[in-house]
């Protein structure tokens, strides 16, 4: 399964006004170093969110065992608020 294009990214970000920077990651760094790889189930790729504060550590982590196994928005919105 190819990453998707920035472009496709950027236009995403665009239309949904993320109260959030994102990370798109294009070259595979962030996605080599969290571990998202899974060659035995879900077509090679799992769903990724990681929520990093400002000083960079890693507040929150969620990877998916499936590509539909992704956080509700309401609670990483939630998280994001207790996080402040």
């Amino acid at each position: 399964m190819a990453a998707d294009t920035l472009g496709n990214a950027r236009t995403y970000f665009q239309k949904h006004r993320l109260p959030f920077p994102c990370l798109v990651d294009n070259d595979h760094t962030a996605y080599d170093m969290y571990n998202v790889q899974s060659r035995l189930v879900s077509l090679g790729q799992r769903p990724g969110l990681f929520i990093i504060d400002k000083e960079g550590i890693v507040r929150y982590t969620h990877v998916g065992n499936q590509q539909w196994n992704i956080p509700a928005v309401a609670d990483v919105l939630a998280r994001l608020d207790a996080i402040g």
